[in-house]
């Protein structure tokens, strides 16, 4: 998927300038449900951590889902396998919606949770859409109960501590 020169573009910049250059070439023809950008989503779901690692997997969340890219490809790109680890968590391959956000949870991923709960947050806001439709407020109840599943899962594991 990638040429040469790309692999050495890619693999001499930082994590996160690697992720954004990356995302900004995958998703730069892409619009949103709301007709926006997607790169404008990608950014939001990444824009409020602070750890440059968590920030790179927040802003690439839709990479192995959306685009040709696959782990092999981003092997090569140097992430890491529990970089990759996570964005397979976030990448619904599931029959349903409700067995993928069962695997998200059934991981115990800490990293995973967070970034789908910023998705989801940002998902849910159908201000980013021109006029609400019966399928917009269908999607957002399904994302208002993912959201809802994964805040007991994280309700629950601090009252075992």
């Amino acid at each position: 998927m990638f040429s040469k020169e790309d692999l050495d573009f890619y693999q001499g910049l930082n994590l996160y300038e690697r992720s954004y250059e990356l995302v900004k070439n995958l998703f730069k023809e892409k619009l949103d449900k709301g007709n926006s950008n997607y790169l404008d989503h990608l950014e939001h779901v990444s824009q409020d951590f602070k750890d440059e690692r968590k920030k790179s997997m927040a802003l690439m969340h839709d990479v192995l889902e959306d685009t040709n890219v696959t782990k092999e490809d981003l092997m090569l790109l140097g992430y890491d396998k529990d970089f990759i680890h996570v964005l397979e968590l976030l990448t619904n391959t599931f029959h349903t919606y409700e067995e993928y956000i069962e695997n998200l949870i059934n991981s115990n991923n800490k990293d995973a949770f967070e970034i789908k709960m910023k998705d989801l947050l940002h998902n849910m806001d159908l201000t980013r859409v021109k006029k609400i439709t019966q399928k917009d407020l269908k999607r957002t109840e399904k994302y208002i109960k993912a959201y809802l599943r994964i805040i007991e899962k994280l309700e629950s594991e601090e009252n075992v501590r």
